[in-house]
């Protein structure tokens, strides 16, 4: 299986010198997690919901809104990319050894699609014999609901975590993740005056972001079947409960890219 058999297409783009909000807008419309940044046509860099909060959650961008902020400021410079007849399984390889989550996809000097860790779902749909209890992360982190967001935040990025389950007492309340955390950063910038951002945002709480219910599947289920709900609902992780209930995994759409990785 070629990559150009799983991409995404057509892309959505932007040039580096557009605000920060104009790319937070495109993400949120188009219901993707990264875009594919230009310059003259030219491919320069790469921005995702982690780069947005990474920025909005810095003390900086307390001083500095979205609107203020020019994409190539915050994009990654120089992504790797891949040509359309790669086999898939060596740009899971890339993405797993470089820890990426999307590569542009380029034939000569166009750009003709783009591949994602959620597009390898679409493998992943076609494993019948794969249940999520055997591929799963077990023991997940774990967050309360009433900690704070800046919390969660730095949870994320010093773990390299994709998403948070929220859990109150012993049970499962919600989850937050990486778009959690950059979205309402960003709503949260346009709403609150400059003089109150920084103390606001420290206390802003998981409960006040977190998606709750949270969407969760079981050890037992099927990875053909859950593959294909994260890949129509655009989840990048689901909850796993054991057969009584009780939260013993994430399944997140890294782990969907190990799984193909090894059987393609």
């Amino acid at each position: 299986m070629r990559v150009n058999q799983i991409m995404s297409s057509p892309v959505v783009t932007l040039d580096k010198d557009q605000p920060l909000s104009n790319a937070i807008d495109l993400m949120q419309r188009n219901e993707i997690s990264r875009l594919v940044v230009l310059q003259t046509g030219k491919i320069v860099g790469m921005i995702t919901e982690k780069d947005v909060a990474r920025e909005l959650g810095s003390s900086t961008a307390y001083r500095l809104p979205p609107g203020r902020m020019h994409v190539s400021n915050v994009m990654a410079s120089n992504p790797i990319t891949v040509a359309p007849d790669v086999m898939a399984k060596r740009v899971a390889e890339i993405m797993l050894d470089h820890d990426v989550s999307g590569l542009p996809v380029v034939e000569g000097e166009n750009l003709t699609g783009i591949v994602t860790k959620l597009d390898f779902a679409k493998v992943c749909s076609g494993y019948e014999d794969v249940y999520v209890g055997q591929v799963m992360q077990a023991s997940p982190r774990t967050i309360s609901p009433s900690d704070r967001v800046i919390h969660a935040r730095r949870l994320l990025f010093d773990e390299d975590l994709i998403g948070l389950p929220v859990v109150e007492g012993d049970k499962l309340v919600g989850i937050v993740t990486m778009r959690d955390v950059a979205m309402n950063l960003a709503a949260f910038q346009k709403v609150v005056p400059d003089r109150y951002k920084s103390e606001r945002i420290r206390n802003l709480l998981v409960e006040d972001i977190m998606t709750q219910p949270a969407t969760t599947t079981r050890t037992d289920a099927r990875l053909s079947k859950v593959s294909r709900l994260m890949l129509e609902r655009r989840f990048s992780g689901l909850p796993v409960l054991n057969l009584e209930g009780e939260l013993v995994g994430l399944l997140t759409k890294t782990q969907l890219t190990q799984v193909a990785r090894e059987r393609l």
